[in-house]
């Protein structure tokens, strides 16, 4: 009886475990197909839409590299070959060093990657960027964290068997990231949700819309602020100029020629 029962959990532990793996291959597969839908879409538009090749400055060997490679992680995660640890810690890898340098890289990378479709998909309003910072924090950080831990599960076990304290550290640096992923995002939502807001908002649009050529070549490269009255608050507005980062308009990410942000100073 106890033996029947012991056969009865294993069965139904292997099953839960062919699920998971089945819903984490399928994630994958989705976000590879669409972010491979984008890269062609994005080399379509290099390659017949007139101008759009110089807007955004794209270098057609590396659309069509990155198109590749996305197209080598939804053959790799279909057939669940060998292939599919690896790929998961390129992913985590890759997400890593993007996150290593997102102050920096993010103002360029969201219009010069091939991908640009996809964070259009995560715009959810000109105001809030709580879709974008899920895609980054949450999607890059956290989930191909625990991607990787998950489809190299047979090499760290086996590590925490022959070397406990190594295999400990090793296990317990993701688990650690993906918290931090977590607590940026909650954090940078929370600060969001305290420094800025429609009216904010509003205010920096309209100093945006009041900017001309002259003002935005006599101040390239240089970063200013206004201060604005509506009612009875105040708004600080910082503006930043800079045309060899410019690809559009929205308010909270790098517009055309700038990127206006209002405070409230009441």
């Amino acid at each position: 009886m106890a033996e029947a029962h012991h056969r009865g959990r294993a069965a139904g532990g292997a099953l839960w475990a062919r699920r998971v793996r089945l819903a984490l291959r399928l994630v994958n597969l989705l976000v590879a197909l669409v972010t491979l839908a984008s890269a062609l879409a994005v080399l379509a538009s290099d390659l017949r839409v007139p101008g759009y090749r110089e807007h955004y400055r794209d270098a057609l060997w590396f659309v069509m590299l990155y198109a590749a490679v996305q197209g080598v992680m939804l053959v790799g995660f279909a057939r669940d070959g060998r292939l599919v640890p690896w790929l998961a810690l390129s992913k985590a890898a890759a997400a890593y060093l993007f996150l290593a340098g997102f102050t920096h890289l993010w103002p360029y990378w969201r219009e010069w990657t091939p991908a640009r479709y996809v964070y259009q998909l995560f715009e959810w309003g000109e105001e809030r960027q709580v879709g974008l910072m899920a895609l980054v924090f949450l999607g890059r950080g956290a989930f191909n964290t625990l991607n990787a831990m998950y489809f190299t599960a047979p090499w760290w076990l086996a590590l925490r068997v022959r070397r406990p304290l190594l295999g400990r550290i090793v296990t317990a640096a993701p688990m650690g990231a993906t918290v931090f992923f977590v607590w940026t995002f909650l954090a940078l939502q929370r600060e969001e949700a305290r420094t800025f807001s429609s009216e904010a908002q509003d205010v920096a649009r309209l100093v945006y819309e009041s900017l001309d050529c002259d003002a935005v070549r006599a101040h390239a490269g240089t970063t200013t602020t206004d201060l604005r009255q509506r009612g009875e608050r105040r708004y600080q507005v910082q503006i930043a100029y800079g045309c060899e980062t410019a690809r559009r308009v929205p308010s909270t990410t790098l517009a055309t020629l700038v990127e206006p942000r209002a405070r409230s100073m009441s």
